[in-house]
């Protein structure tokens, strides 16, 4: 037994083993740092850790338990750190408790502590991934609702503003002038209203896109300025405008989200302001430490637009960027309002790389500064400015008169709509109700210009001007000049409507004007096409009336876009999609406006493709458009 004692001394461990009425009793000597009175001891009762530990493990098996503390009788204050062994056989059972060290203990805990951080990290993760997932769901399922909603609110406005503006083109007397301008002007409310929901939406969603496009940051400002002017001459008002020495004005960017900032910030200082006038300064950003390096100006530009309206009390400052949020709550009863306009402009300068801030002194005035950074054009030689003059309807009218339309609506109030904007252009106008009506048609018929709605039983707007598109390359046609009229106003229609090979897109409510100048512009010059002519020939039906005013800038833009099909030939032999994308959206952006409504269609037609990686439709692209800016010719006035 001396023998025993010794080994488990040397050993440091407390053994016991357990009795035939269960109790267990000291095998040996027990050691200094454990202090249990002789005999029999029920374990349970001294060392209640072992209730979780011995009554699952094996004996059979050699079994020992987690670590747990115990006081340390030889020093007050100190803890022993104690771990169970078991192990026997079916006669016998022993249990030996035995210490360890602590810095061992300190490094298992440790050990222990990490793993359990690491499970509650990727718990969250697992939970924050499940989060986002229900917010991109919940985003979605808005901007889907808010799309269809859309969809069905502009198309019995499309009705009402339209129809407002063909009442008041015929002989009323005074009463009902001042009805119809009532009709139009909450129409046109409504209309903004919608706009406003729609574009904060997409920015929430992730849909808003810049375009990245020419422009000339002085006719942007004229441009706002002339929106609002109206509104400022009725509360007799001063408007002016400063652009700064050093100020570049030809930019690279987005002149209409810029013009829509502009426009709201001016409308917000109108509304509050009643004596006075409003100022807008342009000038370099003097907070962005490279707003110049040397000469060189590097596109950061700072906007200011100042008012000597009311003013906004500190405390309110914070809120008025908010989403249908005021200064105060009585201002929307006095001043009417949603409160989203401010919102909007935030989140556009957000976009263009830009902050918004204001600064106010109650009773004096206020002023709204926002930053946006663009492309700078390296040209900055003054030029002709572009004429902005609005042809009239009569000669718009007289310009397109004689054309063969077919109009594919299903709605008979839209019919009868672009019926009335059309019926003094003595032209001659079929119908069809879907898009399956339509494309059989065209089989049997040429159009000078179809007018068609998207959304149609049977066949959808998409598939039909798809299945024109096929028609007419099969055939060797020229394209006829096929407009969407449209009640959604998203990015990725707009994207889905030129893919299948509309010409332009027209979001309802549309007015007479834009449809007029629309077809004007695209139906060979003004000019109907006799159908009963020889076919022309590839260069001619390549030849692109050059505006009034536009001789000294669309020559170049078709050069510059001849000498990109090395470029997208290059990034294409290299897989460079990212290059084909960019060069792409950019075409697109601007062909329209230059007269290249070709430019436009194979810009986005390329963009998708780059998207996609689809190299083989991007070079069939490619050779559409190193055909069409090679023959096309150019007709000044």
């Amino acid at each position: 037994m001396k023998t025993t004692d010794d080994l488990f001394a040397g050993l440091d461990l407390a053994v016991f083993e357990e009795q035939p009425d269960g109790a267990w009793h000291a095998v040996g000597l027990l050691p200094d740092w454990l202090a249990l009175p002789a005999g029999p001891l029920d374990l349970l009762d001294c060392f209640p850790m072992l209730e979780v530990f011995l009554p699952d493990c094996d004996f059979a098996k050699r079994s020992q338990s987690d670590t747990w503390t115990e006081p340390d009788p030889r020093n007050p204050g100190e803890e022993l750190y104690l771990q169970a062994v078991a192990c026997g056989t079916d006669e016998r059972k022993f249990l030996a408790l035995r210490t360890l060290p602590g810095e061992l203990l300190t490094w298992q805990q440790l050990a222990h502590d990490v793993e359990l951080e690491k499970e509650k990290v990727e718990r969250l993760s697992r939970e924050l991934e499940q989060k986002r997932r229900e917010a991109e769901r919940a985003t979605e399922a808005k901007s889907t609702f808010l799309a269809a909603m859309s969809h069905e609110i502009r198309t019995p406005l499309n009705a009402i503003i339209g129809m407002a503006d063909v009442l008041s083109g015929t002989p009323l007397n005074t009463e009902q002038h001042k009805c119809v301008e009532v009709f139009q002007r909450n129409g046109v409310a409504l209309l903004n209203l919608i706009n406003d929901i729609l574009d904060l939406s997409k920015v929430e969603a992730g849909h808003m896109e810049l375009e990245s496009t020419d422009f000339d940051v002085r006719e942007v400002v004229a441009a706002a300025m002339e929106v609002v002017e109206v509104r400022v001459k009725a509360k007799a008002l001063w408007l002016n405008q400063i652009l700064v020495p050093g100020v570049p004005f030809y930019l690279t960017g987005d002149p209409n989200r810029l013009r829509q900032i502009i426009i709201n910030l001016l409308g917000n200082s109108i509304k509050f302001t009643d004596r006075g006038g409003l100022e807008i300064r342009v000038e370099c950003d003097p907070g962005n430490p490279s707003a110049r390096a040397g000469d060189q100006i590097n596109g950061w530009l700072r906007f200011a637009i100042s008012d000597s309206g009311i003013g906004i009390p500190e405390d309110k400052l914070g809120r008025i960027f908010e989403s249908f949020s005021q200064a105060d709550a009585s201002t929307t009863r006095k001043y009417g309002g949603t409160g989203l306009g401010l919102s909007i402009s935030k989140q556009l300068v957000e976009l263009m790389e830009g902050h918004i801030w204001v600064e106010s002194d109650v009773g004096k005035g206020s002023t709204f500064f926002f930053t946006a950074h663009f492309g700078v054009q390296q040209d900055q030689t003054d030029r002709k400015p572009v004429s902005t003059e609005r042809t009239s309807v009569e000669d718009l009218e007289a310009g397109i008169s004689g054309l063969k339309i077919l109009l594919v609506d299903d709605s008979d109030d839209n019919r009868s709509l672009i019926l009335a904007y059309l019926k003094n252009i003595h032209s001659h106008i079929e119908i069809a109700e879907n898009g399956l009506i339509a494309t059989q048609m065209f089989r049997k018929n040429r159009y000078d210009v179809i007018l068609m709605d998207v959304e149609m039983p049977v066949m959808d707007g998409y598939e039909a001007t798809s299945e024109i598109r096929k028609i007419e390359a099969a055939s060797g046609a020229k394209p006829t000049p096929v407009f969407a009229l449209t009640a959604h106003a998203f990015a990725d229609m707009a994207v889905k409507g030129y893919a299948a090979g509309f010409t332009e897109l027209l979001t309802k409510p549309i007015r007479k004007v834009t449809l007029l100048e629309a077809v004007a512009g695209h139906s060979s010059s003004g000019e109907a096409v006799t159908h009963a002519a020889p076919a022309q020939s590839m260069e001619e039906s390549f030849t692109v009336m050059v505006e009034d005013g536009m001789e000294d800038v669309v020559p170049g833009y078709l050069e510059k876009r001849r000498a990109e099909v090395p470029l997208y030939q290059t990034a294409l032999a290299a897989n460079d999609f990212e290059t084909i994308k960019n060069l792409a959206h950019k075409m697109k952006g601007t062909g329209s406006g230059y007269g290249f409504p070709r430019l436009t269609e194979l810009g986005s037609i390329l963009e998708q493709a780059a998207i996609g990686d689809d190299a083989a439709q991007i070079g069939e692209a490619l050779k559409q458009l190193a055909g069409y800016t090679a023959r096309v010719k150019l007709v000044f006035p």
